[in-house]
């Protein structure tokens, strides 16, 4: 209600005697006086009508006094209890206040209390948040931490043995040796693997910040992707079918977007079965390219589809391990790609194989 249309507030009342007492006033005496000079009635008479008259304002006065007096009381009533309530620390129930000036007072502090206390819980649920965020990241480092644990165990246990045979066999054949110093290698190529895919899903986690931006150019990374895929041997040999424009400008870091394509072309190789990869941008807009990578090879069980991002995930892990496969290069195309403000998903294509389609910003 506006404050205009207020009905008997406190300042509105006290004019109302004021101006009841003046109008008395003068009227009293214009009567009194004009009385005297016509002589219409005694002066006893006269007095008698005053005197009924001051007790009439006395009287309206007085009324009116006690109904501002019963306003104020009730007001300062619900006040208090609205003060116990913030003391508490309980929800407080807006009472009806009077639409007066302390009834607009006691509604503006209540407002202004309502706006702490939101204010107080919404700073409790950020940091509630931002606590369990941090938690999140220390449970992820101590399980990253001892998954790379249980991956390095493996090679570096084959190394030791090989190693050991051959410092403790002097008589080895010269064929033995060849081939146990062989499998040294490709286990510690293993390891250089793991050692760099954990240096990159680190690096995307706690450095972000610090990794540098620019325009690139992703249609020549992925002609040299497509270029070292053809130089493979017969067996690990895909072709390679890109259908996009030949220039792409996309903001982003080049090595993050160089090894988003070659951990999808690398799992494509060591696990589809297929023969075909595809490539293709199937839309784009002034803010994002929407690309597709695809294989026409054997796909996976719908179970598998939730969890093949997942740091150390395997479908088969005998074969992962034997493949080379760190376990992280999925999950490194995925934290790529939202480091670069896209989204990224996975699923089976009808026609057989796996489909990425993921998002990335135009430059």
């Amino acid at each position: 209600m506006d404050s205009k249309a207020k009905v008997l507030s406190y300042r509105g009342g006290m004019y109302l005697l004021l101006a009841i007492l003046i109008i008395s006033f003068i009227g009293g005496f214009i009567i009194y006086r004009y009385s005297l000079l016509h002589h219409f009635v005694s002066e006893d008479y006269i007095n008698e009508i005053i005197f009924y008259l001051i007790i009439g304002v006395a009287t309206t006065a007085t009324v009116i006094a006690l109904i501002l007096a019963l306003r104020l009381t009730r007001n300062i009533r619900s006040l208090q209890r609205v003060a116990e309530a913030m003391e508490n620390g309980t929800n407080i129930k807006t009472p009806e206040f009077a639409n007066d000036e302390l009834g607009d007072l006691s509604r503006h502090i209540i407002d202004l209390y309502s706006r702490l206390q939101q204010a107080t819980i919404d700073v409790r649920r950020e940091h509630n948040l931002a606590l369990h965020e941090q938690q999140e990241k220390l449970r992820i480092k101590r399980q990253l931490t001892n998954n790379i644990n249980h991956e390095l165990k493996t090679p570096v246990a084959a190394i030791q043995g090989y190693l050991e045979t051959l410092i403790s066999n002097q008589d080895i054949t010269p064929e033995e040796r060849e081939s146990f110093i062989s499998k040294c290698y490709i286990h510690s190529q293993r390891l250089s693997q793991l050692l760099h895919d954990v240096s990159t899903i680190t690096r995307l986690e706690d450095g972000s910040s610090r990794i540098e931006c620019e325009s690139v150019e992703l249609r020549s990374i992925i002609d040299e992707i497509a270029s070292d895929v053809a130089l493979l041997p017969d067996d690990k040999r895909m072709r390679v079918n890109i259908d996009m424009a030949e220039s792409m400008l996309v903001k982003g870091n080049s090595t993050l977007l160089m090894s988003i394509f070659k951990n999808l072309t690398d799992n494509a190789i060591a696990y589809s079965g297929g023969r075909d990869i595809f490539i293709r941008l199937i839309a784009q807009s002034d803010e994002e390219y929407t690309i597709t990578f695809s294989d026409n090879g054997i796909g996976i069980d719908e179970e598998h589809l939730l969890h093949i991002f997942e740091r150390f995930y395997r479908i088969d892990k005998g074969r992962s391990r034997k493949l080379g496969g760190t376990g992280l290069g999925l999950s490194i195309v995925k934290n790529s790609v939202l480091f670069h403000g896209g989204d990224i998903s996975v699923r089976n294509r009808p026609q057989g194989g796996l489909e990425f389609k993921l998002t990335l910003p135009r430059a």
